[in-house]
């Protein structure tokens, strides 16, 4: 059996490493123990834990090096800013992909639908 737990902090996967769940965004730790509580378990196949560990979608510390820039405007800056831009599948393969801003100014990230 394979211990899921989402932090309660940020709300991201944690990774189970030296008896300990830890948040590898916040850096949140909890001690794992044999009782049960009420947080989110699941037994899942021994592959799909490997699949998740490695599912780091984009890296954040080379996001404003390597990704397009253009000129947008910053909700956050309220005025036209040079921001990086991506696209990811936040839903149904079914449906257009979001739009995921970062103005390179602020750093504030903001997203957009179809």
């Amino acid at each position: 059996m394979i211990l899921l737990e989402f932090c309660p902090k940020c709300g991201k996967l944690m990774i189970p490493e030296d008896g300990k769940l830890i948040c590898t965004k916040c850096g949140f730790t909890k001690e794992i123990t044999n009782e049960q509580d009420d947080s989110f378990t699941e037994e899942i196949n021994h592959d799909i834990e490997k699949e998740l560990l490695k599912s780091e979608v984009i890296d954040e510390s080379v996001i404003d090096k390597t990704l397009p820039t253009r000129e947008l405007y910053c909700p956050k800056c309220e005025k036209k800013q040079k921001v990086t831009y991506w696209q990811q599948q936040t839903r149904s393969a079914d449906e257009s992909p979001t739009r995921f801003f970062r103005c390179v100014e602020c750093g504030h990230t903001w997203r957009e639908y179809d």
